[in-house]
C-alpha cells in the first residue's frame, strides 16, 4: 500500500469560485508537518504553480475534472489560480492514520502508545483504556480497529469520546468506571489494556488490587500499557500526586509476565512550571505480555 492509499481525509474545505479564492491559496503557502492537501476540480480549470522557498515559480500544472491530481506533500511551498471564470473546487486536508485525531480532534495518542502499536506487539483487538480522559489514545486504538471500552469518572469526557466515536462509525464503548474499585466485571477480558498518565491519581492503597485486577482481565498473550510518575532520591517527585511508584516497584508487580519494555526514565508533563517549561519528572514505562 503506498502512502497514498493510507492517508485520511480529516477536513474539507467550502466551495471556491474563480471570484472567491481566498488570498491565503493564491499567495505562496505551504501545508503543516504531517498534513497533504488534495485539490478537487468540480468544474472549470485551475493553475497550480511549485514554488521554491524564495516564491519563485519552479513547475506549472493545468488542472481540470478530468485531471488526476496529485497530493501536495507537506510543507511544499506553492500557489494557485484561477485559469477559467467557471472554476468550482475544494481543497482536502489528509494525514496518516496515527495523526487523524490529533488533526481532527486536536488528540494525539500517547507516544508509549503509538510505539506500542507502530512495534507490532500491539494489533487490533479488544482494548481497554483505564482512565481514557478525553480519549485520546482510546480513539486512535479504534480508528485502527480496535474493539474498545473506554472508562473514566469524567462522565463528560467519556460523552464526547462517545460522540466523536458515534461520528466516526468506530467500536467504542465510553462510560464511568471509578478504577480505584479494582472491580473490572469478571465477564470480560481484553488482549490490550492500557493506562498512561493515571496511576499517579489514584489511591495508593489500591494500587497492587488495581493491578491485580488488570492482570486477570488480561487473556493469555495480551498486554498491559502502564505509564507513571515515580518518586526517586535522584528525581524527587515535585508534584502533590496521590501515588508515584518508587524505583523497580511496578517491574516487580510483573515479575511473572514477559517484559517488552521496561525503562524508569526521565519525562515531562504538559503542564508547565513558573518559568514556561515542561515540568520534568522520573517515569515507570512498562510494556508487558502475558505469557501464561
Amino acid at each position: 500500500m503506498t502512502i497514498d492509499q493510507q492517508l485520511l481525509c480529516y477536513k474539507r474545505l467550502p466551495n471556491w469560485t474563480a471570484t472567491t479564492l481566498p488570498e491565503m491559496v493564491t499567495q505562496k503557502h505551504n501545508t503543516k508537518v504531517g498534513t497533504w492537501a488534495k485539490l478537487t476540480i468540480l468544474s472549470g480549470s485551475l493553475h497550480f504553480y511549485e514554488l521554491d522557498e524564495q516564491g519563485e515559480v519552479t513547475a506549472e500544472h493545468l488542472f481540470t475534472p478530468e485531471t488526476e491530481i496529485p497530493f501536495v506533500e507537506p510543507q511544499a511551498w506553492h500557489r494557485i489560480a484561477a485559469a477559467s471564470d467557471d472554476l468550482e473546487c475544494y481543497l482536502s486536508f489528509y494525514c496518516k492514520p496515527e495523526d487523524y485525531m490529533a488533526k481532527k480532534y486536536d488528540t494525539r495518542a500517547h507516544s508509549e502508545v503509538l510505539e506500542a502499536v507502530q512495534s507490532g506487539h500491539i494489533k487490533p483487538g479488544r482494548t481497554l483504556d483505564l482512565g481514557c480522559g478525553h480519549g485520546r489514545n482510546a480513539l486512535y486504538l479504534a480508528s485502527l480497529g480496535h474493539d474498545v471500552t473506554a472508562v473514566d469518572v469524567n462522565n463528560e469526557a467519556t460523552q464526547r469520546i462517545q460522540m466523536i466515536a458515534d461520528e466516526e462509525n468506530y467500536n467504542v464503548r465510553a462510560g464511568y468506571y471509578d478504577i480505584n474499585a479494582a472491580a473490572l466485571p469478571e465477564s470480560e477480558t481484553f488482549d490490550f489494556i492500557l493506562s498512561t498518565v493515571v496511576f499517579m491519581f489514584l489511591d495508593p492503597d489500591q494500587i497492587p488490587a488495581i493491578i491485580k485486577n488488570m492482570q486477570e482481565r488480561t487473556v493469555v498473550g495480551g498486554y498491559n500499557l502502564i505509564v507513571c510518575a515515580m518518586d526517586t532520591e535522584e528525581h524527587p517527585c515535585t508534584m502533590p500526586f496521590p501515588f508515584t511508584f518508587e524505583e523497580g516497584e511496578l517491574k516487580n508487580y510483573y515479575s511473572d509476565w514477559e517484559l517488552v519494555k521496561y525503562n524508569e526514565n526521565l519525562g515531562h508533563l504538559h503542564r508547565l512550571d513558573e518559568y514556561g517549561n515542561p515540568i520534568a519528572l522520573q517515569f515507570a514505562t512498562m510494556l508487558a505480555k502475558k505469557v501464561k
